[in-house]
């Protein structure tokens, strides 16, 4: 296996881990390039290091006690794919949803691309049906 894509996993590992178990934003600034081009589920294709700490601040605040648990780290090239669960408790508003007290769960996968050890491109595919379902309580009708 090619060494580069295996320091990129494990970049990849850490910055998850650092962002969203140890809330550390410091990791931010460490491994994700300026310019970095995010595309998200929960928004619009956004650009720049601030599109992580709104991500990060949003959730944390609405899953203080937020954790992700990888569940599988894949490379290739300059790529890697990691999938994971988030789990947390719902204490605060989110997403003009307030605060339930409801514990959820949820997989999203996450696709990042390196360039000299710097994520430059982040893709993020969540499970946001479970994830709104458990909020809300309510069907989301996906059979139009």
């Amino acid at each position: 296996m090619d060494n580069q894509v295996e320091k990129n996993k494990a970049i990849c590992k850490v910055f998850f881990d650092e962002l969203f178990n140890n809330g550390n934003l410091d990791a931010i600034d460490k491994f994700v390039d300026n310019g970095v081009t995010v595309h998200k589920t929960f928004s619009w294709q956004r650009s720049g290091q601030k599109a992580f700490y709104d991500t990060v601040e949003v959730f944390k605040l609405g899953f203080p006690d937020l954790k992700i648990k990888f569940d599988d780290v894949l490379g290739d090239g300059d790529k890697v794919v990691a999938k994971f669960t988030v789990s947390g408790t719902h204490k605060e508003t989110f997403l003009n949803i307030p605060a339930t007290g409801r514990k959820v769960e949820y997989e999203e996968v996450n696709i990042v691309r390196f360039r000299e050890e710097k994520i430059v491109e982040h893709w993020v595919v969540a499970d946001t049906y479970s994830l709104m379902h458990t909020l809300t309580d309510n069907e989301i009708n996906l059979l139009v």
